[in-house]
Formats: structure tokens, C-alpha cells, sequence
């Protein structure tokens, strides 16, 4: 009788002990390379802000570029502003000195000493053949005039003796004559007023009459500042006109023996009659009397003088 064969067989476990290992290992390599990994994904997350962040470096350096350029270029425009400012400054340094000079040669040559009452107005005068009337007391054939007159603060004390004046002096004119007024102040710098508009002459119709007595009544209004006489002598002789009438109650801002060498030197070829009028307390005022004095003793005008 044969025996059973009672021997089990063992199956091989190698493959499963492979496969157990591999897993094993692969979990460990995991395991040790897992923080890696996820710094490489957060890297990767931050790269589309990085380069935003450097494009935004790149505009900013371009932007910093062109800004530098222009501090440039305006460093080198302020530069050559300053050159040309030290030149504009030496030449009114040099031109301030010559006047200065001027000034002083001036005010060393001596003055004529004149009478300081001033010719009275002649209420009674009758005009020879070869007057035309009598302003105020003075003596002309001119046929066109331009009045000057001061309206610096001082004047405002005599604002109605200026009107009555002024009106006095456009009551005989008619439209045979020519006229233009021509109001003068300082604030600081000279400032002119005139009528007409422009730097010329208005035939003396009733109607211009008319506008040229309200233009000085809103002079009266106006009175402020200094007394820059030379630049309202200098803008009269300007006019095509035979006479300037100058009235004031002060003493210019310019210095006087200045003006009156500057002025007639100027009119030498144009051959106007320059008239004065002081206004006010001119008694009280021996350097406007004796300015207006010679000014219209130099320029074939006459010097009256008119008081409250």
C-alpha cells in the first residue's frame, strides 16, 4: 500500500518581498523629498509676481533715466538764465552809476536864483494880434494843447482847485483848437491817464468838451502815489501839439535841474510852449516854485500860480 505523500509545498515569497521593499523605499524617498517639492511649488506660485516686480524696476529705472535728463537740461537752462540775468544786472549797475553821475553834476551846477511869487493872474489881459487868449493868465497863439496834470496824494487837497482850473483853461476853446488831457501818478511806478484814449489830439467840439470835463472831474477821484513829472513831460512831448500845460502842487519825484536839462533838451527840435501851473500853497514850496520857474522859462512858456 503506498503512503500518502504528506509534504506541503512552500510557495516563494521573493516577488511580494520585492514588491514591499519597493514601496517601502518609495515612501521613504517621499517622505525625505516631500519639503523640497513643496518650496518648488511655492517658488514656482511666486515666479509671475517676481516678474512683475522686475518689470516694474525696469519702468521705474527707465522713468528715473528720463527724470535725470531733465534735471539736466534744466540745470543747464537755469545756468545760462543766471548768466544772462548777471549780464542784465551789471548793465543796470553800470547804468545806475552813470545816472547817478548825472544826478550829481546836475545838482552841483547852481540854479538862477528867481523871484518866488509867481505872475499873478491878470484877470484884465487882452490878447495883442499875435495871442490867441489868455489860459489862466497866460500868454498864447498856440492853437492845440495838451494839460498835463499831477495827481499824486498831495493833490487831493486841492482836487477842486484843479477842476476849476482845468475847466477854466477848456471854457475858451472852441473848434478851431485841439486838446488832449493827460493825468499823471506814481504806485510806485508812473502811471498815465489820458483822454483821448490814444496819444493824440481831440478837436475842441462842445461834445468833446463835454467828455474831457467828466474825464478830469473822474480824475479828481484818483489821487494817489508819487509825482513822476519827467515821465508825464516825456509822454506829452509825444503829441502833436503846439503846448503842454503842466500842472502841479509838488515837487517831482526826478530830480529837478534833471528834468529841466532832459526836457528842453528833448523839445529843442519839436519848439513846444511848455506852461506851468503851481497849484495850491505854492509860496510854501520854494523847489516847486523854482522848478516850474525855469522850466517854462527854458521852453518860451510862463509860470502863474493859482491859490484857494
Amino acid at each position: 500500500m503506498r503512503r500518502p505523500n504528506r509534504e506541503f509545498t512552500v510557495f516563494s515569497i521573493s516577488a511580494i518581498d520585492l514588491f514591499a521593499s519597493a514601496l517601502g523605499a518609495f515612501i521613504l524617498l517621499v517622505m525625505l523629498l516631500f519639503p523640497y517639492y513643496r518650496n518648488a511649488g511655492e517658488r514656482n506660485t511666486h515666479a509671475p509676481r517676481a516678474a512683475d516686480i522686475l518689470q516694474q524696476r525696469q519702468e521705474t529705472a527707465g522713468e528715473l533715466i528720463n527724470l535725470l535728463a531733465t534735471r539736466d537740461d534744466s540745470a543747464r537752462e537755469l545756468e545760462q538764465l543766471e548768466a544772462a540775468n548777471r549780464s542784465i544786472e551789471e548793465q543796470l549797475t553800470r547804468q545806475r552809476s552813470l545816472a547817478r553821475d548825472l544826478e550829481k553834476k546836475l545838482a552841483a551846477e547852481p540854479v538862477a536864483e528867481r523871484v518866488e511869487e509867481p505872475v499873478p493872474v491878470d484877470d484884465s489881459f487882452v490878447p495883442t494880434a499875435d495871442q490867441e487868449f489868455s489860459i489862466l493868465g497866460i500868454a498864447t497863439a498856440a492853437k492845440s494843447f495838451v494839460l498835463v496834470i499831477d495827481m499824486s496824494g498831495s493833490m487831493m487837497a486841492y482836487s477842486d482847485l484843479m477842476l476849476s482850473s482845468v475847466l477854466e483853461m477848456l471854457e475858451p476853446l472852441d473848434e478851431s483848437n485841439q486838446v488832449a488831457i493827460l493825468g499823471y501818478q506814481g504806485e510806485p511806478s508812473p502811471v498815465l491817464w489820458n483822454y483821448p484814449d490814444r496819444n493824440t489830439l481831440m478837436p475842441a467840439t462842445p461834445e468833446n468838451l463835454r467828455q474831457a470835463r467828466e474825464f478830469t472831474l473822474g480824475l479828481t477821484r484818483r489821487f494817489a502815489g508819487s509825482t513822476p513829472t519827467h515821465a508825464a513831460l516825456t509822454a506829452a512831448l509825444e503829441y502833436q501839439s503846439d503846448a503842454i500845460i503842466l500842472l502841479s502842487d509838488g515837487a517831482p519825484d526826478t530830480n529837478p535841474n534833471y528834468i529841466i536839462q532832459e526836457i528842453t533838451n528833448r523839445n529843442r527840435a519839436k519848439h513846444k510852449e511848455i506852461h506851468t501851473v503851481a497849484i495850491g500853497d505854492y509860496t510854501q514850496n520854494r523847489t516847486l516854485v523854482m522848478f516850474m520857474q525855469m522850466l517854462a522859462e527854458q521852453n518860451n512858456g510862463d509860470f502863474v500860480g493859482v491859490s484857494r
